[in-house]
Order: structure tokens, then sequence, then C-alpha cells
């Protein structure tokens, strides 16, 4: 990639180094590879980009008032969302169904995937599923494959399942566990992507979104395995935004949920100091908690017209504006 004059990359609004993908957090708006004018969405008073080619939308201060200007259609598109029978993978599939989209869910437990398309179907949800563990290629190239033979095409592809591992110090959680972490959530993550984009390239459409998290800036105290997991989708969401560049129809988003109190946190098995450390967590979730139903409302932004030949955006729900809000408001309740 050629890098603009300083006087060009002025007007468009680019970083001072716009070659270098993910990194620097600089608060300008780049999109790696394919540059464009900014929407009014895009200004810095309703988005901030931390990167050259992040763009951070926070859905809790701005995201309800594009919903309310824009209706999202997903009519004929069809959906398949990994980890997606509880918590934010249910919300974003329920949200995108209820959009019209055709939705393929999956899990590792097939009951899970039984209840949830019943569940699902019962509010008018067009969808199917099945079990795939996405730590396994195999399983995920069937989930795929099941999507083709279903509904002939797949449109977006959600890279959302993911664990925690234990809660605590690097060496009181068992490597198998941390291996565990990074097979399901790095390499669930890839095979989803490989699995999917060359129907995508063959088909010249489709939107890939890698689900990140704790981690995307700086590792979490006690979360070592989860944090590495999450910062290495950032870095192989770059990866395949820089290899398959030539491919612009092709977008690929990350979405950034906030601390969101699903089976997976509450659930969380404690190891060593993590026991004393995780009871600080309830305070901390109700100052800095999110829903699902807000990481399912980003998640239809990150699918609206706006990632429509656009890679490299990241939609996160805990800005910096956000941060300072929550924290204001939990002083004056006397909270902290």
């Amino acid at each position: 990639m050629v890098a603009s004059p300083p006087q060009e990359q002025k007007k468009a609004g680019l970083g001072r180094n716009p070659k270098y993908g993910f990194s620097g957090y600089r608060p300008k708006v780049h999109v790696y590879g394919r540059s464009r004018p900014r929407t009014p969405t895009e200004g810095a008073s309703l988005t901030q980009c931390v990167g050259c080619s992040r763009i951070v939308a926070g859905i809790g201060l701005f995201g309800d008032a594009f919903m309310a200007k824009q209706r999202i259609s997903l009519a004929g598109k069809v959906v398949v969302i990994t980890g997606s029978t509880r918590g934010i993978g249910r919300a974003i599939a329920e949200r995108y169904g209820q959009a019209g989209a055709r939705v393929v869910i999956s899990s590792s437990k097939p009951e899970a995937v039984a209840q949830a398309l019943h569940e699902m179907r019962a509010q008018g949800i067009v969808c199917a599923g099945m079990a795939c563990d996405v730590a396994d290629l195999a399983q995920v190239q069937a989930l795929a494959q099941m999507a083709i033979n279903t509904f002939g095409q797949i449109d977006i592809w959600v890279n959302n399942a993911g664990i925690s591992g234990p809660f605590g110090p690097i060496l009181d959680v068992p490597p198998e566990e941390w291996r565990r972490v990074i097979e399901v959530n790095v390499l669930g993550t890839y095979h989803g992507c490989i699995s999917v984009l060359p129907h995508m390239i063959a088909r010249r459409s489709g939107k890939i979104i890698n689900v990140s998290g704790g981690g995307t800036k700086r590792a979490q105290r006690f979360l070592g395995a989860y944090s590495t997991s999450k910062a290495a989708i950032v870095r192989l969401t770059d990866a395949f935004i820089r290899d398959y560049r030539d491919h612009p129809y092709i977008s690929f988003t990350i979405l950034v949920p906030g601390m969101v109190p699903t089976d997976m946190i509450n659930q969380i098995p404690l190891v060593g100091a993590g026991h004393e450390a995780a009871k600080g967590l309830p305070r901390v979730m109700r100052i800095f908690g999110s829903t699902t139903a807000e990481t399912a409302d980003l998640a239809m932004r990150a699918v609206s017209h706006e990632t429509d030949g656009v890679s490299g955006k990241v939609y996160e729900i805990m800005t910096r504006r956000r941060i300072f809000t929550n924290l204001l408001r939990a002083f004056l309740r006397r909270q902290l």
C-alpha cells in the first residue's frame, strides 16, 4: 500500500501512518485498503476511531439514534452464527432473524441447538442449526455446507463462539485449559473464516464479523488466555484484510461486546488468587456492564450499508466516552 501525501491524508481524515493496519490507536478515521469519504455517522462527534483502520461506535450513546434513523432489513440474507444458542450469539441470531434473515445457529451441545431452534421458530424466525465444535475444522466446514445445502448461500458469517477459561493467575491455570481457550477462540475464528471465504469469493459478496472482547487493547488481569486470544483475533482479522484486499466485495468487521452477564461470565471457573479477586466482579459489572440487546443492536449496524465493501471497522460497546459517563454516574450514585 502506497501512503498518500500529507495533504491528501488530512483531507481524507487519515492517520499519520495508514500502512500499519490496526496498530497505533490514533484518533483518525481510515479504512485499510479502501478509503472513502466520511458519512455523517463517522464524524468526530458520533464515532471515535482507534487505530488507522478502526472505527469505534458505542451503541449505548449513539447507536440508538442510528438504529432509529436506519431501518435495516436482512430479507433474503442467510446468516451463520457460531456459539449462538445463548448469550450474545443468541441475541444476535434473534435480532438478525427478526430483520428477515434466515439464520443458522450452532453450539457444541446438540440439545442446546434443538431447544434454541424450537424457541426461535416459535418467534417466526426461519432457522436451522447443528452441533459444532469450532476447534474442529471438519465440523465448521460441515456447518458451512449445511447452511448452503439448506438455504443455498451464506451472506453473513459471525464468528462468535468463545470461552473464557479459568479466572486466575497464569501459573495457576492448567496448560490444557489455556490451550483449549486458544483453540476455541483463535482457531475457531480462523476455521470459520477459511470455511466460508471461498464461498463468498465465488459469489463476489459477503460479510464476516469476528467477535473480539477483553484483550483487544490490553490484557485483562487473571484472564490471560482469554485476553491473548481476543488480541489474536484482531490481528487475524487484519491479516485476512491485507491478504484479500483485492476482493473489495468481502467485508471483515470486528465486534467488541462490553461486559455482558452471560453464562460465560457468571459460571467462570476460579483458580488461585482469582477466588478473592472475583468478589469484586459484581461491582465492576454494575458500573461497566452492558446487555446482550446492546450488542445485538451493534451487530445490526455491523451488517448495515456502513460496511458494504468496507473492511477494518471495529464496533465497540465500551468507548472512552461511555466509560467516563459510567464512572461519573457511579460516582454521583456513590457506587465507587
